[in-house]
């Protein structure tokens, strides 16, 4: 059952787009309208377009789009249900009083959170019982206070088979949601259920809100080989899109533009115990770009504190890379005499974590350090290889100035004529321009990617049809008292691409009836993908405006097409595709 239209309007007006928006990333003026880095995919150009006069977004370069209820679905991973619930409490708004308004995904979501909960609540009790007692042991061995452990919820599984799941059954839930949940496993034996995680510390997982989405388990046993042992992914749980502690450490990250980013969970509590309540680590996954992403939604700058080994080292590098891509500025630490942060701070403590940080390296100088790896710098060839690294490095540099300064400390520490670098380096840029070019051409002669293709899979065949289907339906949404005239002239079976027949039957009928057709009241109808193109016909229309003369002859580009013909009615020129597909990508410009 749809929501009330009068409570949707309501809600759009007290959580305007632009605001909400600007909660999670930095937004630009650009005359009636904003620009931001897409949050959706890794991008060092804006091309995330905010319409405020239609309430709605969209990204020209992944197709990300919608209204404020479709923008926190995705940002926030929630249903359509539980994202106007949160923009309701936000605004401090009541949900409309009808016990029908909700979905099943989220009651599924609701029971998972109570249940991990509950077991966390079990795991944190287990700690004071005599089977528990070698978990306490560990923790305080571990250097963590008492409150410490309360604050962040610890706990441990015994070395118990069936302990949590008994317990958690007691509690009215079933088998199935323990399986659903990750607290439970099946036996590939005997189809048995044992728990998941047994003769473990226990780390809870929460998201931004405060519900615990999973857990993560360090063995107490060594003949245990997983170490580290997390939990599957869940109808709450995506460990790409998941970081340790950002409950806790998304305050002060955002106050000082600044994350402290560490491998383990042992290493962000130790922080946090110390002052550094910044820290966030990845839970047993590498960092992936929507951890990037999500980490830039809080701050300017990462400071990487991986482990000192050559695994560490790596990791740093895999980091560097990724963070780079969505714009956020990096520096690495030096540790020395110790292997990761908790072990550094239990030896030499905060004060001297401090320094650490104070002087830690910007990226630059990691990556022209790591350019000596494995060469021998006492002989000719090797020095020579490493100032071919360093030219590499170099020419990744976007400022002029910053490129300046280590050209120059480049020249100076090997002994090589300023001119010469210069020289080099240049030359690496134009190499890496011109594979650009290409990569961006090939881009734009593959403009509908694969995710459009999913939506709209006869664009490619149709681009005549597909483009005149998109000019009527912009046309629409700004001059609805044509529909009329247009529907007399154009029935809907003559729309080639089937989501845009339909956003046309459906944009018909709300007119016809004097309903809302702002793109909210699509919502139910059409998947947050589909959304997305929706927004991008509206879009269309605020970047170009269609006359009614141009509508007219995408009408008889319609009613001229027939199954058979498709080459003969479909062909348009490669330069003038190539040109509308370059001047929608434009607006990344």
């Amino acid at each position: 059952m749809a929501l009330p239209a009068d409570f949707i309007e309501r809600l759009r007006s007290m959580n305007r787009i632009d605001d909400v928006m600007s909660s999670y990333v930095t937004l630009k003026r650009a005359g009636r309208t904003s620009k931001c880095l897409c949050p959706f995919h890794s991008e060092k150009t804006p091309s995330c377009v905010i319409y405020p006069d239609t309430e709605s977004f969209y990204c020209f370069g992944c197709g990300a789009g919608g209204d404020v209820i479709s923008f926190v679905m995705q940002i926030e991973n929630l249903s359509y249900i539980e994202a106007v619930k949160l923009l309701a409490q936000k605004s401090g708004m009541a949900m409309p009083e009808d016990s029908q308004y909700g979905d099943d995904i989220s009651k599924k979501k609701q029971r998972l959170y109570d249940m991990n909960k509950a077991a966390a609540k079990f795991f944190y009790k287990n700690l004071k019982t005599e089977k528990g007692k070698k978990g306490l042991e560990y923790l305080l061995n571990r250097g963590l206070k008492p409150e410490t452990i309360k604050k962040f919820g610890l706990g441990v599984a015994v070395n118990s088979w069936n302990d949590l799941k008994y317990h958690l059954l007691s509690e009215g839930f079933t088998e199935q949601e323990l399986i659903d949940g990750s607290l439970i496993t099946v036996s590939g034996k005997n189809n048995s259920t044992f728990d998941f995680f047994m003769d473990r510390v226990m780390f809870p997982f929460f998201d931004l809100r405060g519900n615990i989405i999973a857990f993560g388990g360090r063995a107490l046993g060594s003949e245990d080989s997983r170490k580290y042992l997390n939990s599957k992914e869940t109808l709450v749980f995506q460990k790409n899109r998941t970081l340790f502690c950002l409950n806790y450490a998304k305050n002060l990250a955002a106050k000082k533009k600044q994350i402290l980013l560490c491998e383990g969970n042992m290493d962000v509590i130790s922080l946090h115990q110390s002052g550094f309540e910044n820290a966030v680590a990845t839970c047993g996954t590498a960092i992936t770009p929507e951890h990037a992403r999500l980490m830039s939604q809080y701050c300017d700058e990462v400071i990487i504190c991986y482990d000192s080994d050559e695994a560490g080292q790596k990791a740093t590098q895999k980091a560097l890379n990724i963070l780079s891509d969505v714009g956020i500025n990096t520096r690495v630490i030096k540790m020395k005499g110790a292997k990761d942060p908790d072990e550094y701070i239990q030896k030499f403590g905060a004060t001297a974590f401090q320094n650490l940080l104070d002087n830690s390296d910007g990226a630059i100088n990691f990556e022209l350090l790591k350019c000596k790896n494995g060469l021998d710098l006492d002989t000719d060839i090797g020095k020579v290889e490493y100032l071919k690294r360093c030219f590499g490095v170099l020419a990744e540099i976007k400022s002029p100035i910053e490129r300046e300064v280590y050209i120059s400390k480049v020249s100076h520490e090997n002994n090589v004529a300023k001119g010469i670098v210069e020289q080099e380096v240049t030359a690496a840029i134009r190499k890496k321009e011109r594979a650009e070019k290409k990569r961006e051409w090939n881009r734009t002669a593959t403009f509908a990617d694969a995710k459009r293709d999913k939506l709209n899979p006869n664009e490619t065949l149709h681009r005549r049809e597909v483009k005149a289907e998109k000019g009527i339906l912009s046309y629409m949404f700004f001059n609805p008292d044509k529909a009329s005239v247009i529907l007399d002239m154009l029935s809907a079976e003559r729309f080639i691409s089937d989501i845009n027949r339909r956003i046309y039957v459906s944009l018909l009928e709300k007119i016809k009836n004097g309903d809302d057709f702002s793109i909210s009241s699509f919502h139910g109808e059409f998947s947050p993908e589909e959304m997305g193109k929706i927004s991008e016909i509206i879009a269309l229309s605020k970047e170009h405006t269609e006359s009614w003369e141009a509508v007219s002859d995408y009408i008889k580009v319609l009613n001229n097409h027939t199954i058979g013909n498709e080459n003969q009615n479909s062909e348009i020129s490669d330069d003038d595709f190539l040109a509308f597909a370059q001047n929608m990508r434009s607006k990344k410009q």
